[in-house]
């Protein structure tokens, strides 16, 4: 099968779309992880212990100082 350049372009750029769409789903996901987190952060909440240290935000190990 022998590519032209139109369909070439056609293909890549059906890539990036569905590329940018994945990136602003995953965008929403760690938002709405943030917020879990940040809840949790605060303790007192019902059925949540109140934590005495920092929770790790997204993108942290929590592995680190505190």
């Amino acid at each position: 099968m022998k590519l032209t350049i139109p369909q070439l372009r056609e293909i890549i750029q059906r890539a990036l779309r569905e590329a940018a769409a994945q990136g602003s789903r995953q965008k929403d996901y760690r938002k709405s992880y943030d917020k879990m987190i940040g809840k949790a952060r605060t303790g007192g909440n019902k059925n949540t212990a109140p934590f005495t240290k920092k929770a790790a935000g997204t993108g942290k190990s929590g592995l680190g100082p505190f």
